[in-house]
């Protein structure tokens, strides 16, 4: 099935070779990095195994990016090959968090009707490079009284399945039906370590319910054949920031494997204040700029006697590296774009980020900015294969991909700067100059 525009690579590659070089499934506490080994062939062409194929979106005729940084050669997957779908299966929730965005929103609630997700599922098979489904949103998909059975039915596609939760209705049913399903990993929502912190922003969560549900979990995967990955993710803001000295501990208490930290989501004057951020995004328009000096650091002891030196090294300076490997991460790009993702919210809705699903407001430097929601069709109107690769899709795919937009999260006084319609660089809507997630601020898993 061809999957997009624009991998010279040759694919010959034998069982033998493939049994010869397997790579761990994920990195060791090392920080080893899995590594393969491919062959040249006599006219020069890498042969690269299928899963690495599949995974760059590496078609016959496609072009792929390609960076040599350090002596390291860096290949960059193809865009338009659909890799990854969220699907929102409800904008509804059952609890009202500080860090929300929700507590400023207005757009109607609402389920996704199982049709729909039937229907999606079918779409869903034309896409012969698809790795993952993600039930995500702004809602709380457990909520939804058919999630059990749409993870079952995406499992059956051959995909791996994922879903965030803020861990509310994790009981032993849900539990049980997670594991019959076939979930792969489940990311479970902790802005606290202890029941005060994590009250004080998830009022009525109940923290220890969750941690005696997780623990249920995690017997239930010590038991099990089927295994399911947990994964933690934490909102940090100023009032919460203590906590994450002790996440390694809760993480291992409840089995988790990996913490994902995001900064807040500005909603509203108030959450602008709590934000860790700022400085680094102002600073962020310096990054790597022709006065700033390149340094690479050893490694090194942290402790009393380097904190002050390496706490003004780090404290904005981009241009700083550890053994030659970047300290400061990348901005200004869409980690969406780049994993080849899609999104399909409650109604059937299709956008390409979760930044444009929903439609709200945020707040930086004291400034409103309203984003408007942006669509490029209805998988109950028009299948998601002519949605994806329509030209208006990758023709946005390419201009985010560039990300030649302003910087606007930077800037304080053009009109422009109020929605998402256009910026001064003269693109129209949607503008992304201003997006949190492109600036690296927001992550999602």
């Amino acid at each position: 099935m061809h999957c997009g525009e624009g991998a010279d690579f040759d694919s010959e590659y034998s069982m033998k070779e493939a049994a010869e070089i397997k790579s761990p499934t994920r990195l060791k506490l090392s920080g080893t990095i899995p590594r393969r080994r491919v062959k040249v062939g006599n006219n020069g062409c890498l042969k690269l195994p299928p899963d690495l194929l599949k995974t760059l979106g590496a078609v016959p005729g496609t072009l792929l990016d390609l960076a040599l940084e350090n002596g390291r050669l860096e290949i960059y997957p193809n865009i338009h090959c659909l890799a990854r779908v969220y699907i929102e299966p409800t904008s509804r929730c059952n609890l009202t968090c500080q860090t929300c965005v929700r507590n400023t929103w207005n757009e109607p609630l609402g389920d996704m009707e199982i049709e729909t997700f039937d229907k999606l599922a079918v779409q869903l098979a034309h896409f012969e490079h698809l790795q993952s489904i993600m039930f995500a949103g702004f809602g709380e998909p457990t909520a939804h009284k058919d999630i059990l059975a749409m993870i079952k039915k995406s499992k059956g596609l051959g995909l791996r399945t994922e879903m965030t939760t803020n861990g509310t209705l994790l009981d032993k049913a849900m539990i049980t039906g997670l594991f019959e399903s076939g979930l792969n990993i489940l990311w479970v929502s902790f802005d606290g370590t202890t029941e005060t912190s994590f009250e004080n922003i998830r009022e009525g969560a109940g923290f220890y319910r969750i941690i005696d549900s997780l623990k249920t979990l995690e017997k239930m995967n010590r038991k099990s054949r089927h295994k399911i990955m947990v994964g933690i993710t934490f909102v940090m803001i100023r009032r919460n920031l203590a906590d994450l000295r002790k996440m390694d501990e809760l993480a291992r208490s409840v089995g988790a494997e990996k913490v994902l930290v995001s900064n807040v989501l500005p909603y509203s004057e108030a959450m602008e204040k709590e934000m860790l951020c700022l400085l680094t995004l102002t600073l962020d328009t310096l990054t790597f700029a022709p006065q700033k000096t390149e340094m690479s650091l050893p490694r090194l002891d942290v402790n009393n006697t380097t904190k002050d030196t390496l706490f003004r090294l780090l404290q904005g300076y981009e241009n700083l590296s550890m053994m030659g490997n970047r300290i400061g991460a990348e901005s200004r790009q869409c980690r969406f774009i780049r994993d080849r993702a899609t999104f399909v919210r409650w109604d059937g809705k299709v956008s390409p980020c979760m930044g444009l699903l929903h439609a709200y407001k945020t707040y930086l430097y004291g400034n409103e900015r309203s984003v408007k929601s942006y669509s490029l069709g209805n998988v109950n109107d028009r299948p998601l294969w002519d949605i994806w690769n329509s030209e208006e899709y990758k023709e946005f795919r390419k201009k985010v991909h560039a990300f030649d937009f302003s910087p606007c999260h930077v800037c304080g006084g053009c009109s422009l700067l109020e929605t998402n319609d256009e910026d001064c660089y003269g693109n129209a809507f949607p503008a992304c100059g201003g997006c949190l997630w492109a600036q690296g601020v927001i992550q999602c898993p």
